[in-house]
């Protein structure tokens, strides 16, 4: 129903590529003309427009791990009249439409004019058991909304502009494209988006692998080979598939660093005959200390490929899954951010110390920046890289579209680049604990900037003079409902069940409960009550 993504594709700047003249020798996707220019903004309430705004051009170097998402001026503005008819959609309690595990609340086609619904790949959570799931629950997002306006409207006054919105783990948008239109209707449409989303982000390296040891020196491979001379560190992460033959002594998976002496490095060490299945993932720091996680009885030598992935975050936690289970987690510390000469898989940099790995690797993936499982498939990427092109169709002219794969990397390059300090940050249905999230969330925030953390660990921060103090973002419908979905559940009298009581997601909080037993015809006398 939607039409081709080559039909939708935006110009994209990527980062960390040349730009301006050779540009294009580069591989740089460069823009077919200039910007359009900003469209007049209407506060909503009648009022006279708003002056036109200077969004982010050109000239602005995009930062590392940051990706500017530019309208298409190939396709036609969307009408007012088109607008409207949208906005009265959105106006009206959605009905279930589960796509591909998202709430999608817009058709493909407008139903009174049969026109492509140009915001139709914008969605939100799509399980029913989320307490703000929009078709079962429409109070709790239209009371999260209104919460969010009241806030900025008491917040930005006085001369305190909203200018950058950053919205964590956004998913689809859906969320996000109603916030900036509520926002629209008081006047504090922001002029530039920035949304921080896994999903956005894309691997640095990706090559096919092959078996070892190669007949090159050192029985490996380096992914210098393939053109990266990038950062890597404080984060990133390494997924490929691998299998494992008998060991003749101790090998190296990877490592990366600028040499045997070399402090600052990363690797992953392979066990010898005598410690089979034991995998040692350590970082070096550059003051030479080492943090080690090491993992008994993850792999055979068998010759069956299994998939890895080897993460280390911004602050220092080492994570290694395997078959998309976490086999074990360890606080380290953080590499550095600097370039490294060698990126070798297979081998190591200390010639004699270690042998060459014996196996294969394959479908080898590096990101320079932490992944969760569903990254290593590039799950969901499509679906996120056209909500994010809607996103900036619809609002062209008005508001400039970037996106991190990471909050660390959107606090660094609000560091390197204080424009995009952010006035706004959001974080909505995102319940996963994040590492370092309060800490990065402060570097992130402007002079005058809030955060608004509804829904998952993490606290709500304000910008106060040279610091920060709390800000109170309870929503009581919010906090009602996720207090409820997180209610446990415990069986009164004697259990007729199987013994391996089955287990299930009791919605985005993550808290488990027992599924009650199936319901026989006999009279029963068990009850099953909500504590």
């Amino acid at each position: 129903l939607l039409p081709p993504v080559s039909a939708m594709a935006p110009l994209i700047e990527y980062v960390g590529e040349a730009r301006g003249a050779g540009a294009a020798a580069s591989g740089t996707v460069r823009a077919k003309s200039a910007e359009p220019g900003p469209r007049p903004l209407s506060t909503g309430n009648g009022d006279a427009p708003l002056p036109r705004r200077q969004l982010d051009g050109r000239e602005l170097k995009a930062p590392r791990g940051a990706r500017r998402w530019w309208p298409d001026e190939e396709l036609p503005q969307t009408s007012d009249r088109l607008r409207e008819e949208v906005k009265a959609l959105w106006a009206r309690q959605p009905r279930p439409n589960v796509f591909s595990t998202w709430q999608m609340s817009f058709p493909a086609r407008m139903p009174c004019s049969g026109s492509r619904c140009p915001v139709s790949a914008l969605g939100e959570c799509g399980d029913p058991s989320c307490p703000s799931y929009r078709p079962k629950r429409p109070e709790v997002r239209e009371a999260v909304e209104k919460f969010i306006v009241d806030k900025c409207a008491g917040h930005f006054r006085n001369g305190k502009p909203l200018e950058t919105y950053v919205s964590v783990g956004s998913g689809l948008l859906g969320q996000d494209w109603v916030v900036f239109e509520r926002l629209r209707e008081v006047g504090l449409l922001p002029s530039r988006a920035v949304f921080v989303e896994l999903r956005t982000g894309k691997p640095v390296v990706v090559i096919e692998g092959t078996t070892f040891p190669r007949s090159s020196p050192g029985g490996g491979i380096n992914l210098r080979q393939t053109g990266f001379s990038g950062l890597l560190g404080p984060e990133f992460a390494l997924s490929a598939n691998i299998s494992f033959e008998t060991p003749v002594g101790p090998s190296m998976l990877f490592e990366f660093s600028n040499g045997p002496d070399e402090k600052d490095s990363i690797s992953v060490a392979v066990g010898g005959p005598d410690e089979i299945g034991r995998l040692t993932f350590s970082v070096m720091a550059e003051d030479g200390q080492v943090a080690s996680l090491s993992v008994d009885d993850c792999w055979a030598p068998d010759g069956e490929a299994r998939a890895f992935l080897f993460t280390c975050s911004a602050t220092g936690s080492l994570r290694v899954y395997r078959a998309g289970e976490l086999l074990a987690e360890g606080q380290g510390r953080p590499p550095l951010a600097t370039t490294r000469r060698h990126l070798f898989v297979g081998q190591s940099c200390s010639a004699g110390e270690t042998g060459p790995f014996v196996g294969s690797i394959s479908r080898i993936k590096l990101w320079d920046h932490e992944v969760d499982w569903l990254s290593t498939e590039l799950r969901y990427a499509s679906e996120v890289e056209v909500a994010v092109r809607q996103f900036a169709q619809w609002f062209s002219g008005e508001c400039a579209v970037w996106t991190f794969g990471s909050l660390a990397s959107f606090a660094a390059a609000v560091k390197a680049e204080p424009r995009f300090a952010a006035d706004l940050l959001l974080k909505l249905d995102v319940h996963d604990d994040l590492d370092g999230y309060d800490d990065f969330v402060c570097e992130a925030l402007a002079a005058n900037g809030m955060a608004l953390t509804l829904g998952g660990p993490g606290t709500s921060w304000c910008r106060q003079g040279g610091g920060w103090c709390r800000v109170d973002a309870s929503c009581p419908i919010l906090d009602h409902a996720e207090a409820k979905s997180r209610l446990p559940w415990a069986l009164l009298g004697s259990y007729t069940g199987p013994l391996e009581t089955p287990y299930i997601s009791a919605g985005c909080g993550g808290r488990r409960r027992v599924c009650p037993a199936p319901r026989c015809r006999r009279r029963r006398t068990n009850k099953y009550v909500a504590m």
